[in-house]
Order: structure tokens, then C-alpha cells, then sequence
């Protein structure tokens, strides 16, 4: 899985991605019955769930990142999870153009602001062309993020920022 950050419009950059082997598929947090995490741990890059929070993700490879409870601070919330169209890997800057599309079109009704005038911005996670050749990995998570790089604390949805 990559990461990348739309800043200023569609443009996102990738860093390199992790297979599913090792921590990218390990959870080590602990979720109640709703699947809210309710202690932090280490979470798996294919592992992360839409309505997680995050810690930053550190480094190039992306393996695994801190999932944190949201009413702790947290770099980030999942708030929306899609599937890239099957077929060859279509290149790097068309997985990260459709990946922020699909991030945008999920943005207001989550938020309950347009992405243009939010005071969050979108952090995007999506397949490599290693991932999407060895794992069959199709998945985009869309992440929301304060544009000043600050810490969330509760949920971003309904904010209406």
C-alpha cells in the first residue's frame, strides 16, 4: 500500500508500499463490538478499516501505522474505502488521479463542508503496482486530515469544516 497526500487539488505523492506479508496483515489493536478501536496498536496496512483513526505513518514503507482510539489525538480518520477497477495496473498517476476522485466525491457528504473550502485536507492509501500485481490489491482509503498537519481529536464527520 502507498500514501499519498492530495494538496491543492487532485496531485498526490506516492510513497512506496508493503506487501501483505509481515505486520501489513497483523491488528493488534483492540475494537469494541461496533469495531471501534478502543486501544491502540499496531495496525496492518490491509488490516485498517473505514471509521479507524490513525497515527502519522512513518517512513517510505508503508507496512503498518499506530491505530489509536478517535477520541485520542490521531494524524488522521479513515472515512471512506473504494475499489479500483480490475484489469493491468493503469501507472502510478492514474491510480493516485482515480484514488483522489473517489477520496473528493466522498468528502462532503462525509465532512458536511466541500473539500475546496474544508479546513481538512485528504490523505490518501492506495495499491502499488507490487501490491495490485502479487496481492490483487484494488483498495483506496481516504483519509481525512487537518490541512495544517495538527491533531484530529474525535471524528471529523458532520463537522461541517
Amino acid at each position: 500500500m502507498a500514501v499519498g497526500r492530495i494538496v491543492g487539488g487532485i496531485a498526490g505523492l506516492g510513497l512506496v508500499g508493503a506487501g501483505y506479508v509481515g505486520l501489513g496483515g497483523e491488528d493488534s489493536t483492540t475494537r469494541n463490538e461496533q469495531g471501534e478501536i478502543t486501544e491502540g496498536g499496531e495496525l496492518g496496512a490491509f488490516r485498517i478499516r473505514v471509521g479507524d483513526c490513525l497515527g502519522a505513518a512513518t517512513g517510505e514503507i508503508i507496512e503498518s501505522v499506530e491505530g489509536v482510539p478517535c477520541s485520542q489525538p490521531h494524524d488522521s480518520e479513515v472515512y471512506h474505502a473504494f475499489m479500483l477497477p480490475p484489469g493491468d495496473f493503469p501507472g502510478l498517476d492514474a491510480v493516485i488521479d482515480q484514488a483522489g476522485a473517489g477520496c473528493v466525491a466522498a468528502f462532503e457528504p462525509f465532512v458536511g463542508a466541500p473539500y475546496e473550502t474544508s479546513t481538512y485536507d485528504i490523505n490518501l492509501i492506495y495499491p502499488t503496482e507490487a501490491s495490485w500485481a502479487e496481492l490483487g490489491d484494488r483498495e483506496v482509503l481516504c483519509n481525512v486530515v487537518n490541512v495544517d498537519g495538527s491533531p484530529l481529536v474525535g471524528s471529523a464527520k458532520g463537522t461541517a469544516r
